[in-house]
């Protein structure tokens, strides 16, 4: 019970000022955006208090355009791993029954540190250094925990906010609850480690470090010192715009080429070695991409920076990201409008702010729903955009997305598949015509009456905790609040 009330206490006055603004942008009414962003940095401020699990939770809310409003993304994305490390005999239990004598830990301060694990220097019995990474301890019974909490008190949230909200949140607390068990099984991680290593062993100038050992808690790599990407050591040696291009271009060949690609390319994970390789560390996040979805990716790609709102609709629904019931034409009108603000604008003076702005304000305003294949494809251009620019604040993501497009063929790929999407619709529209059907209408969500006086009381029921501390009596409220709910 005090757990969830940390977790009430913490965000309840997050949401419900989180409500007054969506309220507002989809009725299409004047927002204070100063108001906004302070709002939004309150939550994430609220989401670091509470730990691990929401630290995890509001990084991946952060590439949900379909969910937060773009304020709230900008917010969100400022998110980090980074966290003071557990104590060394916390987690020597954990290494000594997982690795036995095999293995021995140098120095008992962690190389690096984040909010499910840490990573020592250690020795293989031949004398040969490794890197150590532990899950840290507990960890898996806190993010449990945490998960319980959230889905009992996803149900109130409709006493909150709209049904379309409530339904986003239900399905993305679901995958977020399996992703982030899949980040604390290092012998996935060691999975997702041999596939991207294999994906770049013919790259030029890349080092991935060799998997030793994994069980579920513990993970044993080839020890491969580097320095910061984005050390001043690193930028005063190499051409900064050339190492920001090095970096996209092997991530973004990731998405684009293979069937697995690494999500998580802040400065923290890639390095630069003696030799001026790059390296690359953590595979806790790794995403995978079928063929067709990546064909489809590229196409939304020149769909935007053509200013081409009717492909993008149906490259959209392709993905699966439009409602079965929503009215394609009004709906290309609407991302027409958005982008008109950028007209006139060319492609390679475009930042990346402009080109998330649109998808923010499409996602958000309109019937979409983010398909969850895209969840991390979304997350890793999000954070690759952010790594680059702090190599090269002159970075620009469209420009340098259009180069490697060019440099790997896609242009011609996209103009066949743009050609032969041409075809299929003229044939679809003479179908439709002569057998006169026509296209599923916007269906109104029919607006319920709702009483209040269950939020109120249990609101009453946490003030009557925080004045009196008596547990009996704020339950009892609280209770009696939700017996008024009608499930």
């Amino acid at each position: 019970m005090k757990r969830e009330l940390q977790i009430i206490l913490k965000l309840a006055p997050r949401i419900l000022a989180y409500r007054e603004f969506r309220k507002k942008i989809l009725a299409d009414e004047k927002l204070d955006q100063m108001e906004m962003e302070e709002e939004a940095k309150k939550l994430t401020d609220a989401i670091i208090s509470l730990g691990p699990t929401f630290i995890k939770f509001g990084q991946v809310l952060s590439v949900r355009p379909d969910i937060m409003p773009e304020p709230y993304i900008r917010q969100l994305s400022r998110l980090q791993d980074e966290v003071p490390p557990a104590s060394f005999e916390e987690v020597r239990e954990i290494l000594e029954k997982d690795l036995g004598t095999q293995f021995k830990v140098l120095d008992n301060v962690p190389i690096s540190s984040a909010s499910l694990g840490q990573v020592y220097l250690g020795e293989s019995k031949e004398g040969k250094k490794v890197a150590i990474k532990v899950v840290r301890p507990n960890v898996d019974k806190v993010v449990s925990n945490d998960i319980k909490i959230m889905k009992r008190l996803l149900p109130l949230l409709r006493f909150v906010l709209d049904k379309t909200f409530v339904d986003l949140m239900k399905t993305f607390v679901n995958e977020f609850s399996t992703r982030i068990f899949d980040e604390m099984d290092y012998n996935k991680e060691a999975n997702n480690l041999r596939n991207i290593k294999e994906a770049l062993k013919e790259y030029p100038g890349v080092k991935v470090p060799s998997l030793i050992k994994s069980t579920k808690h513990v993970l044993v790599m080839e020890y491969v010192p580097s320095e910061k990407v984005t050390s001043m050591k690193i930028l005063s040696k190499y051409d900064r715009r050339s190492l920001s291009y090095k970096v996209f271009k092997i991530f973004m060949n990731l998405l684009l080429n293979n069937d697995y690609f690494h999500a998580d390319p802040h400065p923290g994970n890639v390095g630069v070695n003696e030799d001026g390789d790059l390296v690359i560390y953590d595979f806790g996040m790794v995403g995978r991409v079928d063929a067709k979805t990546r064909n489809i990716l590229v196409r939304a790609y020149y769909a935007l920076t053509s200013f081409d709102a009717d492909s993008l609709v149906s490259v959209m629904d392709d993905l699966g990201a439009i409602d079965p019931y929503s009215d394609r034409e009004i709906l290309a009108q609407g991302i027409d409008l958005f982008m008109q603000n950028l007209q006139g604008i060319e492609v390679d003076q475009m930042e990346i702010e402009d080109f998330l702005d649109i998808s923010n304000q499409v996602f958000y305003k309109f019937p979409l729903r983010l398909p969850y294949k895209l969840v991390l494809p979304l997350r890793m251009i999000s954070v690759l955009e952010g790594t680059c620019r702090n190599i090269y604040p002159e970075f620009n993501f469209l420009e340098f997305s259009e180069r490697l497009l060019d440099e790997e063929g896609y242009k011609t790929k996209v103009v066949l598949e743009q050609g032969r999407e041409v075809l299929q619709n003229i044939r679809k529209r003479i179908v439709d015509s002569l057998l006169g059907k026509k296209k599923k209408p916007i269906i109104p969500v029919r607006k319920e009456k709702r009483s209040y006086l269950p939020q109120l009381l249990i609101i009453s029921a946490i003030i009557v905790y925080i004045i009196t501390k008596n547990d009996i009596l704020s339950i009892l409220i609280a209770l009696f609040g939700l017996s008024f709910i009608r499930f």
